[in-house]
C-alpha cells in the first residue's frame, strides 16, 4: 500500500501535470454554420453576447480566417484578434444583420470601406464565409485607430482580453518603434522570465518543506527515488505554465509568439516526462517490494517490462503531442505507419523476434531474475529481462546482453530452478583397509546421511564402487536441498568434515596418488664404461 505522504506526493505531480496538459491542449474552434455574410456575422456577434458576460472568443475566433498564422498560436492569436475586430466594429457603425447578404453565392462583401483597410468577408476553400486574412492582419493596426473613438449609439462594450488591457495601459512612446518587438515587449520578457523563475523557486521550496522530509526518512531504506526527483519536475511544470500564461498577455508578434511557444512547449514536455518517469520508478518500486514479499518471483520479471514500456508510451506519447501542437497531421502519420506497417516489419525484423522472446520469457518463464542459467555458451546469473535483451551477470563479474531471439529456439539450463543440489564424488582409501571396515565405514556414511535434513532422504546411494589404481574408491551421491550456490557450498563443507570425523574414528586412512620407483643396480658393462 502507499503510504499517505507518497500518496499526497503523487497527486501533486499528477495534478500539476493534469493542470499544465489542459492549458496545453486548449486548440479551440467554432463549429458553427457559416454559409453566408450574414450567418457569420450573426455568429461573431452573439459570441460577445452571452449570458454570462463573458464573450466566447473561441467561437468569434472561429469565424476569422487564420491561415496566416502559424499553427501553435493560431488559437490564441485568434481570440485576441477577435476582440479586438469587435472593439473596430462597434467604433464604426451600428451593425444591421437585416441589411447583410445571406446570399452564399458572392464572391466577397464588404462591411466598411472608409478604412485604411476595409473589412471583408470572403468563403474560404470550404465555402465558409469569414472575415478574410488581409482583415486579419488589419486588425491591431485598426484597433490603434479607432482604439480613442467612442462607441457608437446602441452598442454595448465587450471587454478586452488581458494582452490588449496590458498594452493598453502601457505609455504611448513603448508601444511604437523598435526591432521586431516594442520597447516594452523588449522589457516585459525578461521579467516575465524572472517571475517564472522566482515562483519555480517558490513552488519547489514549498513542496520540499512539505514533502522531503518524511519521504526520505520513510523510503529510503527501500531505494525509491528522492523527493527531489519528484518535486523538481513539479516545479518547471509551473514554470512552463507561467510562461505560457505570460507570452499570451504580451501580445508578440505571432512568429515570434511561435518560436518562444515552441520553446515553453519544449520545457513543458520535458517537465511533464520527467513527473511521468519519477512516477512509474515510484511504481516500479512498490511492485519490486510487493514482488519481493511473494513467493511467485514471476513479478520480478514483469516490474522492468512494466516500466519500460510505460516510459516508452510516455516518450511516444510526447512526440506525437508535440507534432500535433505544430500542426502536423498526426492521424495522416498514424496512417502511414500502418500502410508502411509490412516495410517496417521486415526492415525491423530483429527488434520484433527480440520482443517476441521477452514475451516468451514472461509467458513461458524458462528463468527469472537471480537464477543461475546457461544458454548456449552464456552462463551466469539473470539480472534484467528486456525488451530486446536478457543481461547475464557472468562467474568472472562481466555481464553478457543476450538477444532475446535467441531464447525462441536456444536450450535453457536453468541451475537456478532446482530443488536439490546433486554431489557425485569418490572417496578413496587405502587398500590395507580391512572389509569389515570398510562396509562399516561406508554404513557410517549413510548415517550422516540419513541424520542430515538438509540432504534428500529419499535418493543417495554409498557404496564400495571400483578399485582405483590409488586405493578403494566409494561413489558418493547425493542431493543437498539448497536455494542457491553458497548454501551449497556450505553445505558441502559440513558433509565433508563428517566424512573426515568419521574416518579418524574408525580408523579409515584416505588414500592418496602414489608412485612406485624400482632402482636397478648397474652390470659389469655399465661400470666398463
Amino acid at each position: 500500500m502507499m503510504s499517505p505522504v507518497l500518496r499526497r506526493v503523487s497527486l501533486l505531480a499528477s495534478g500539476a501535470l493534469l493542470a499544465a496538459a489542459w492549458f496545453a491542449f486548449a486548440q479551440p474552434a467554432a463549429d458553427q454554420p457559416l454559409s453566408n455574410p450574414r450567418e457569420t456575422m450573426r455568429v461573431f456577434l452573439e459570441a460577445f453576447a452571452t449570458e454570462d458576460g463573458r464573450p466566447d472568443l473561441e467561437t468569434a475566433a472561429g469565424c476569422l480566417d487564420l491561415g496566416d498564422l502559424p499553427f501553435p498560436v493560431r488559437a490564441r492569436q485568434g481570440r485576441n484578434l477577435a476582440s479586438e475586430l469587435k472593439h473596430v466594429i462597434d467604433r464604426l457603425e451600428f451593425v444591421e444583420l437585416a441589411a447583410i447578404p445571406d446570399d452564399g453565392g458572392l464572391d466577397r462583401w464588404v462591411f466598411n470601406d472608409d478604412l485604411s483597410t476595409p473589412i471583408v468577408l470572403a468563403p474560404d476553400e470550404n465555402g465558409n464565409w469569414l472575415f478574410t486574412r488581409a482583415t486579419v492582419a488589419s486588425v491591431p493596426t485598426l484597433y490603434q485607430e479607432l482604439r480613442e473613438r467612442s462607441v457608437v449609439e446602441g452598442v454595448e462594450e465587450a471587454p478586452v482580453t488581458a494582452a490588449t488591457w496590458l498594452r493598453d495601459r502601457v505609455p504611448s512612446y513603448l508601444r511604437t518603434g523598435g526591432f521586431v518587438l516594442h520597447p516594452w515587449q523588449w522589457l516585459a520578457l525578461p521579467i516575465l522570465v524572472l517571475v517564472g523563475l522566482l515562483i519555480d523557486r517558490i513552488v519547489v521550496w514549498i513542496a520540499y518543506g512539505l514533502f522531503s522530509g518524511p519521504l526520505n526518512r520513510r523510503y529510503e531504506s527501500l531505494d525509491l527515488p528522492g523527493a527531489r526527483r519528484i518535486l523538481r519536475p513539479t516545479g518547471l511544470l509551473v514554470l512552463a505554465g507561467v510562461w505560457w500564461l505570460g507570452l499570451q498577455w504580451l501580445g508578440l508578434p505571432p512568429r515570434v509568439h511561435a518560436w518562444l511557444d515552441v520553446i515553453v512547449l519544449v520545457l513543458f514536455l520535458l517537465a511533464v516526462g520527467r513527473v511521468a518517469f519519477a512516477q512509474i520508478d515510484l511504481l516500479g518500486t512498490a511492485l519490486r517490494a510487493r514482488a519481493a514479499r511473494a513467493e511467485n518471483r514471476f513479478q520480478d520479471q514483469l516490474v522492468p517490462f512494466v516500466t519500460k514500456t510505460l516510459k516508452g508510451a510516455v516518450a511516444v506519447f510526447g512526440i506525437v503531442f508535440l507534432l500535433a501542437q505544430q500542426g502536423r497531421d498526426v492521424t495522416a502519420l498514424l496512417a502511414g505507419l500502418g500502410l508502411s506497417g509490412l516495410a517496417v516489419a521486415l526492415a525491423a525484423q530483429d527488434l520484433l523476434k527480440n520482443l517476441f522472446g521477452s514475451v516468451t520469457v514472461l509467458l513461458d518463464r524458462p528463468f527469472r531474475i537471480g537464477d543461475w542459467v546457461k544458454v548456449g555458451d552464456v552462463e551466469g546469473v539473470v539480472e534484467e529481462i528486456g525488451f530486446r535483451s536478457t543481461r547475464v551477470r557472468t562467474f568472472y563479474a562481466s555481464l553478457i546482453t543476450l538477444p532475446n531471439a535467441r531464447l525462441i529456439d536456444a536450450s535453457v539450463d536453468n541451475y537456478g530452478a532446482r530443488a536439490f543440489r546433486r554431489w557425485s564424488t569418490r572417496i578413496s582409501i587405502t587398500y590395507d583397509t580391512p572389509p569389515e571396515t570398510v562396509d562399516a565405514f561406508c554404513e557410517g556414511l549413510r548415517q550422516i546421511v540419513r541424520a542430515n535434513e538438509s540432504m534428500r532422504q529419499d535418493a543417495f546411494e554409498i557404496h564400495l564402487n571400483e578399485f582405483g589404481t590409488d586405493g578403494l574408491e566409494i561413489m558418493l551421491y547425493v542431493f543437498f536441498l539448497a536455494p542457491d550456490w553458497s548454501t551449497e557450498l556450505r553445505l558441502r563443507h559440513n558433509l565433508a568434515l563428517d566424512i573426515l570425523r568419521l574416518a579418524d574414528r574408525l580408523g579409515v586412512r584416505v588414500a592418496f596418488p602414489t608412485r612406485t620407483v624400482q632402482l636397478e643396480a648397474p652390470t659389469e658393462d655399465d661400470s666398463s664404461d
